[in-house]
């Protein structure tokens, strides 16, 4: 009898993916939710993309948004406190919300 195993290779999406979620686990990471509510808290746009990159240990969300004008905004959070670390894009007078 003979067997043959086909082993599916981890691709880098694979290998991320088990990076985040062990990222989470510790804490390192809060959770995508907590984020879209951050995001809602302080800025008038809608999200239509996300990256999520890890750099010597830190992770950065990295957002863009548009508003209700079509301007794109570009957004980085510091993934672990969800502190806004970056902001670029036109009009952001009419993008970021008053401190509540």
């Amino acid at each position: 009898m003979t067997f043959c195993a086909l082993a599916t290779p981890i691709t880098h999406d694979e290998e991320h993916h088990d990076d985040v979620m062990t990222a989470v686990e510790k804490g390192l990471i809060k959770p995508y939710s907590a984020l879209q509510h951050k995001v809602s808290q302080q800025l008038s746009a809608r999200i239509i993309k996300v990256e999520l990159n890890e750099d010597n240990g830190e992770w950065i969300y990295e957002l863009k948004l548009i508003d209700n004008q079509n301007n794109i905004i570009k957004v980085e959070y510091q993934a672990q406190s969800l502190q806004m670390l970056n902001i670029k894009g036109r009009h952001l007078e009419n993008v970021i919300r008053a401190p509540k």
